[in-house]
Parts: C-alpha cells; structure tokens; sequence
C-alpha cells in the first residue's frame, strides 16, 4: 500500500520530516505554561531561535529532505517548537498522541494537513480511546521488529499497554520504565536518555533508566554518556542515515560527536542552544514521516 508514512527504524535515510515552528513562540505570555524546569529557568526570545531553526531547516534541505511545518495554531498554543511529541510514524501509520500538558492538547491541530491525505480503506491515523491513555512521542523509538515504550511522566502504564494492545500484532513493544525525579533524575523521554544509531549500535545514559530491558544489552553496542552529557540532550540527536548524523554544536556534546566519528560516521553539528533551553534538542524538534528502506 503507497501511504504517506514510512518508518521501521530510526536510522533508515530520512526523506519527510515535520520541523517545529518558532515564529510565533510565546508571543503572548498569557497563555504561557512552564511544563519543565527548563522552561521555569526563562524562554528563549524568537531572535534566538529564528537563526537555529533556519540553520536546522537549511542542513535537512541540503540533504534532499523535504521539510514541512506545523501551521499556526494560534496564542493559546503557544510552543510548537518539538513537535516529535505530537505522535510518531510507525511502519505506514501514524500514533497521534494524547499528550498531559493543557498548553500542548490542540499543538496537533498544526500538523493535521500532513495527516489527512490518506488513502481510503484501513485507518492510518491511530488515537488513542481514552483520556486515561497517556502518551508522547519522544518516549517511542522504533528498530524494525521493536518498539521501545519510555514509561515515564509524560507517558503513563494506559499508554505502554495501549501500544502493546494496538501494534503489537506487527511488533514487539517492551516498556523501558525511566527513572523519575523522587528518585534523583529528571529525564523528560526516552530519547532523553537512550537513542539508536544503526542496527548494531545505540547510545544510553543508564543512570536515567530504572532498568535497562535485556533486548537492549543484547541487541546493541552501547555508548554510555555521562549525566553532564545527558543533560546537554547529547542522546537527542537526529540520524539523516546510519552514518550521517546530526548533533547539536555544544561543548557537552563534542565527546560524543568524536565516538560517531570515531565509529566512521559523518557527523554535522548545528548551533541548537534556544530549543534546548525549553528541554527540547534535535530529535524533539523533528517529526519524521518518511525513512527510506
């Protein structure tokens, strides 16, 4: 079936991606929500984040990728910067997600012109059936028979076992359960602290996970990142292919960038200080719709 959405890993070359929209970023601070402590340390001003964002969008275009932005949703929204959050593509469909922050309930409203032209037939838009569900998109992570389930604050057990009940006819889903701040981490998703870089190998922080499923520490090569690195988002980065990635340009990173290097990669680091400043880096600014076979 042709459908508007491919994705079976993280790494496959990336041909269709969502960029968040900055334009508009708390414009009007009466709606302002600070959801993380990120946020409640001060926002970035758009002339901050313009420059980043363009940079961002001119890497992706040069790279044949075409890129689409949310439309404007209007004040009462006032973050569309990460819209990985909003939902994710799992092999030719698309999870639109229930996400608990009242700020971010109608952000989905912006990316509803990339979702609805879809052929007629089996439902490709899946959403969840209860308000009880749950779930964002930066706790998912998919590698081709799997799909990783961050259980963390923003995606609760309704939403793992509502993963399990309604992909897993096609895949594996396995809950990795993420340490919570009582317990003296504050590890916002799963991309925040464990990310995937080709078949063989993946990057973790394992002092954000409460533990660490098997079918990770068999099934990958693991670089292991350090709190301080973590908390630079050095895990959030975005794979373009299996060898060329895409890091944020911080001196927290660069140890990482030279381990992708290292391991033969190309590696294109981008200034991203602004979106990070609101807990969000590379991956969480980007929604793929497409990775190529």
């Amino acid at each position: 079936m042709e459908t508007p959405f491919h994705q079976y890993t993280e790494y496959d070359p990336l041909l269709k991606v969502i960029v968040g929209r900055y334009q508009e970023y708390a414009r009007d601070t009466a709606y302002v929500e600070r959801i993380n402590e990120d946020q409640k340390k001060g926002l970035p001003g758009v002339d901050q984040l313009r420059p980043e964002f363009d940079g961002l969008w001119h890497v992706l275009k040069d790279h044949g990728i075409e890129v689409l932005e949310p439309a404007n949703v209007g004040p009462f929204v006032y973050d569309q910067l990460t819209p990985r959050d909003l939902g994710v593509a799992i092999g030719h469909r698309f999870l639109l997600c229930h996400m608990a922050p009242k700020s971010r309930r109608y952000e989905a409203a912006g990316i509803f012109r990339f979702l609805e032209h879809t052929p007629a037939g089996e439902p490709l838009v899946v959403i969840p059936d209860s308000p009880e569900i749950r779930i964002e998109g930066g706790d998912i992570l998919i590698d081709r028979e799997r799909i990783w389930v961050g259980l963390s604050g923003r995606t609760n057990r309704e939403g793992v076992e509502w993963m399990k009940r309604t992909f897993g006819d096609c895949f594996e889903v396995i809950e990795v359960p993420l340490k919570s701040p009582e317990e003296g981490e504050d590890v916002l998703h799963l991309d925040c602290t464990f990310n995937i870089l080709d078949r063989k190998n993946a990057m973790i922080y394992p002092g954000g996970l409460r533990s660490i499923p098997a079918a990770i520490l068999q099934g990958y090569e693991l670089t292991d990142v350090s709190r301080e690195e973590q908390q630079a988002l050095a895990t959030n980065f975005l794979p373009l292919s299996p060898d060329k990635i895409l890091t944020r340009d911080h001196p927290h990173c660069k140890r990482v960038g030279g381990l992708l290097r290292n391991q033969g990669r190309q590696v294109i680091e981008i200034p991203f200080d602004a979106a990070p400043a609101t807990g969000g880096s590379l991956r969480c600014c980007t929604l793929p719709l497409f990775r190529g076979r």
